[in-house]
């Protein structure tokens, strides 16, 4: 195949695609409106979305689906926002910049938290993938059930069940390993 008709047909395969996420364009608009806190997000997540899928697809094979795919992105360049505006917590300002020795747990006390976050994080990362990130968005990000809900197309109520369910089966996984490692 000649290199000009090569590109021509990359060229028709990159409208076509142009043309598909174009007419998905309000409905992907709406999915981000119900998912982002500020209304003046809409369009900026859009645009980093549609900027991923422009940058995924020179060079590499394209997604089978690409507007799932995109819907993929948007979740995902969401996700990035919450974490870079989550408020770090800056522990310096809390012990004056030095720790004392004397301000530290016995290392008995340090060895049992450390198994307990372990358990924890293990627990946290058996559970399915939409559980994990209610569980994230509230108790990380503080965000409310409702907007969880909003965000991830669930109901409140659903969201709540799914906490309280996952909530439990941690706290039961935790009291049980705990339990054995002190016999």
């Amino acid at each position: 195949m000649p290199v000009n008709e090569a590109m021509d047909n990359t060229n028709l395969a990159y409208h076509a695609l142009f043309d598909e996420l174009s007419s998905e364009r309000p409905r992907l608009l709406h999915f981000i409106r119900n998912r982002v806190r500020d209304p003046n997000d809409v369009e900026d997540v859009y645009q980093e979305a549609m900027l991923r899928l422009a940058r995924q697809i020179q060079g590499s094979p394209w997604p089978d689906q690409p507007v799932s795919y995109l819907y993929r992105i948007i979740i995902n360049v969401i996700n990035d926002d919450l974490r870079r505006s989550r408020p770090m917590d800056n522990f310096d300002e809390i012990d004056g910049g030095e720790g004392l020795p004397g301000d530290l747990p016995p290392p008995d006390q340090q060895l049992h938290d450390q198994r307990c976050l372990a358990l924890v994080s293990k627990e946290l990362n058996a559970l399915p993938p939409h559980t994990k990130t209610i569980i994230i968005m509230r108790k990380l990000h503080g965000m409310t059930n409702i907007e969880i809900a909003r965000r991830m197309g669930f109901t409140a109520k659903g969201v709540e069940k799914q906490l309280n369910r996952a909530l439990r089966a941690i706290e039961a996984s935790l009291a049980k390993q705990l339990d054995h490692h002190s016999d």
